[in-house]
């Protein structure tokens, strides 16, 4: 027996009291790609509900799969209709409320009336207290990148229907593949606008010196002039035309960027590392961490980075009597350099911007910065990426 019907009843008599009186009950969402209840408020989303039948253990489902993939939901409760569960950017937020137990053993249902008022008050605050600082980057991660497959997954629903809707995002997608990627896919092209949006505003966050406000809007401000796709990119999402079926979602993360001192939690996270650069491969993790293998997206720590450049520098001074160890410029008998470097998965460039380092250090120490051609660097360093 089915109580959804019922459950969407009561939803409306709750939400009523505060004029809310839209409860969205989504058929495909027993697909599990999505919750199975949505209240808006003036096409703005409030809450989430996944519900579950009764006698399916919450506990199974907290710890699932299914549930990683909420972090992306400001807002969003767990119940099998006799229990309530309260997450907040997918962390547990509040107590669990119980409006009846069940008997597995005798399928039946003892009512706990006292709760319940409890759970419709717990509901409604629940949806207008959204303020709480985030306070991990690890966390952070988490939810950017449940916001970015949420963006991906529904440009693709969005995508292979014929919908005047779509007139903007068609337009984009079309433009991208005749100027940037000619064989570009809507898989590809729901994936590449995902990533550029969430992490495009992250950035945009890192750099704001404004703490006490955020949006879309800020964002485009915060562009610079010398990335002109990401501009244009960013006067699509802080433009009149953007998709309101996607601006919700964006404003939500900008509303969790604007509750976040995203700079001073970013950099205490990364520690050394470059926070712009290397956070990515966190964010990655949490938003498709197939792609991240596929990208060998894997930071190796600068204190690590910074040994392994010192131990060869240290290994060509003592063992190969290279006074100047990495800086040595000697050539062979036959014109190649006597040092070269390879740097096979190259990424983000860690290893060679600490040999850079080291070469540049050792001519300032002996007073002859005048023999620092950077340029001239490159032609003893071979950097490339590997895949499989």
């Amino acid at each position: 027996m089915g109580y959804r019907a019922d459950f969407e009843i009561l939803l409306k008599g709750i939400f009523e009291s505060i004029k809310v009186k839209r409860v969205d009950h989504d058929p495909k969402a027993r697909q599990g790609n999505k919750p199975d209840f949505i209240v808006i408020n003036k096409d703005v989303p409030l809450l989430y509900i996944e519900a579950k039948d009764i006698g399916i253990s919450l506990d199974k489902i907290e710890k699932s799969n299914q549930m990683a993939r909420y972090f992306g939901y400001t807002n969003l409760v767990l119940t099998d209709y006799l229990e309530f569960r309260f997450y907040r950017n997918g962390l547990p937020y509040e107590e669990p409320i119980k409006i009846a137990s069940y008997d597995l053993k005798n399928r039946t249902i003892a009512p706990l009336p006292k709760n319940y008022e409890h759970a419709a008050k717990t509901l409604l605050d629940f949806t207008q207290s959204q303020k709480e600082p985030i306070k991990s980057g690890k966390h952070l991660s988490k939810i950017m990148g449940g916001k970015a497959q949420r963006i991906r997954d529904n440009i693709r629903h969005f995508l292979i229907s014929d919908s005047a809707q779509n007139k903007e995002l068609v337009h984009i997608y079309k433009a991208i593949k005749k100027m940037l990627v000619h064989d570009l896919t809507i898989d590809t092209f729901s994936d590449m606008y995902a990533q550029t949006l969430v992490y495009g505003l992250f950035v945009a966050r890192y750099y704001d010196d404004s703490p006490d406000t955020f949006s879309r809007q800020e964002a485009r401000d915060l562009v610079p002039a010398s990335n002109p796709f990401l501009q244009h990119f960013f006067d699509h999402i802080a433009g009149p035309n953007f998709d309101k079926r996607l601006s919700y979602i964006v404003d939500e993360l900008c509303l969790v960027f604007q509750h976040a001192d995203t700079k001073k939690l970013i950099e205490e996270y990364m520690g050394d590392a470059d926070p712009v650069i290397h956070f990515y491969e966190d964010f990655l993790k949490e938003y498709d961490p197939d792609l991240r293998k596929k990208m060998g997206a894997y930071y190796t720590p600068l204190p690590v980075v910074r040994f392994i450049i010192h131990s060869v520098d240290q290994i060509l001074q003592k063992d190969f009597n290279l006074e100047n160890g990495l800086a040595d410029t000697s050539k062979l008998p036959n014109g190649k350099h006597r040092v070269q470097i390879l740097d096979p998965a190259v990424g983000t460039g860690t290893f060679i911007s600490a040999t850079i380092r080291i070469i540049y250090e050792r001519l300032k120490k002996q007073g002859q910065e005048g023999r620092w051609p950077p340029m001239y660097i490159m032609t003893f360093y071979r950097a490339c990426t590997v895949s499989n």
